[in-house]
């Protein structure tokens, strides 16, 4: 019975590490989106000019059938997801997407690759509290959106399919996870780094040879 229940646990640890090559959730996530990139749900956001702008869905997975629409002009989007209140890894998240508009604009990468910050807090986070908080970070509204879900019903959906875990800090405040993510020109999420190292998502899209 004990040999059994060691093989059964040596599985789970086998599967939930993909195949002991990561020790964390966020590990097996990104080597899950190497392996095949994720389709995201179609849903409407609404940005920090108050313009609501179509996600994820038919559209960017190139499937339209709106004719006017060059799929293979679409950029590749690097996103990452905040609360604006947030004083702790929601800095690092905005840090890393401030250095990557100065890459962006130093190498004229902004008409292939844009900067998406979501925001999972939209009861606080209206167009004018985003709109504030790009401007503290300077943030060129060609290259940088922020933006949250235009239908708060449609948030959870969002978070799963980035794989975001959001809990309330009972100080008015979240608990979450982060990461940057790129969604690649087919609006397939494609690969999910450290917030700490923007620099391996600019490599990637370098590589890419957009």
């Amino acid at each position: 019975m004990v040999a059994l229940v060691l093989v059964l646990a040596g599985a789970a640890v086998f599967a939930t590490t993909r195949g002991l090559r990561t020790v964390s959730a966020d590990g097996a996530r990104r080597l899950d989106l190497a392996r095949a990139p994720r389709e995201l749900p179609a849903l409407a956001l609404l940005d920090q000019a108050g313009r609501q702008h179509a996600f994820g869905g038919p559209i960017a997975q190139g499937k339209s059938t709106d004719k006017s629409i060059d799929k293979s002009e679409l950029p590749v989007t690097l996103v990452t997801f905040v609360y604006t209140q947030c004083m702790a890894i929601c800095r690092t998240s905005a840090s890393g997407q401030a250095w990557l508009q100065q890459q962006l604009r130093e190498r004229r990468l902004q008409d292939r690759v844009r900067l998406l910050t979501l925001s999972f807090d939209p009861a606080r986070d209206t167009p004018a509290a985003l709109l504030a908080y790009a401007r503290t970070l300077r943030a060129d509204p060609a290259i940088w959106t922020f933006a949250t879900v235009a239908e708060p019903a449609r948030l959870r959906g969002l978070l799963d399919a980035f794989g975001i875990v959001v809990l309330p800090d009972g100080l008015g405040g979240y608990s979450h996870n982060a990461a940057l993510f790129l969604v690649d020109a087919q609006g397939r999420l494609a690969a999910a780094y450290d917030v700490e190292r923007p620099d391996l998502a600019l490599a990637d899209v370098l590589r890419s040879r957009l």
